[in-house]
């Protein structure tokens, strides 16, 4: 895997992660919405809430909470494994990929921060994005656990 695959996934981590809670929310209100058994006139039940439909959507919520928990350990690891690569770039542009990648922020807002130009901050991410896609993707593959190679190898 190279580094900017692990980059990138790091910097799209809290925009899965929050679909995937929304989704979740979307679900459970489906869920809280659908009627329970009602009386008909006589006196006897008549549900108008669906088993099937209420089992589906709970089986629904479920594999949804468990991608979830996978996302959140997924980007665990690719958070370390970004900071273990700002190690391969000079302070400034591993700082700036940092503030970018992992920390989500804008190239703005890291100028501001770090009191530069905005224009001379993108210069110095497409520097480092650079020298990172220069990076032995064996190395980076070192920096991740097993479990994540055969995860990632398997959704391909």
């Amino acid at each position: 895997m190279d580094a900017m695959t692990i980059l990138s996934r790091c910097r799209e981590a809290a925009h899965d992660i929050e679909r995937l809670a929304q989704l979740i929310a979307q679900r459970r209100g489906v869920l809280d919405g659908l009627s329970g058994p009602q009386m008909d006139p006589n006196g006897g039940g008549r549900g108008s809430q669906d088993p099937d439909k209420v089992g589906r959507i709970v089986a629904d919520i479920d594999e949804l909470e468990r991608k979830k928990q996978r996302r959140e350990e997924e980007h665990e690891v690719e958070k370390v494994a970004a900071s273990a690569m700002m190690d391969l770039v000079p302070i400034l542009e591993g700082k700036v990929l940092y503030a970018y990648y992992v920390n989500g922020m804008t190239t703005g807002e890291i100028a501001r921060k770090e009191k530069y130009q905005a224009s001379y901050l993108r210069k110095v991410k497409r520097n480092g994005e650079e020298m990172l896609r220069m990076v032995n993707p064996e190395r980076v593959d070192e920096l991740v656990p097993g479990w994540y190679m055969r995860e990632r190898s398997g959704r391909k």
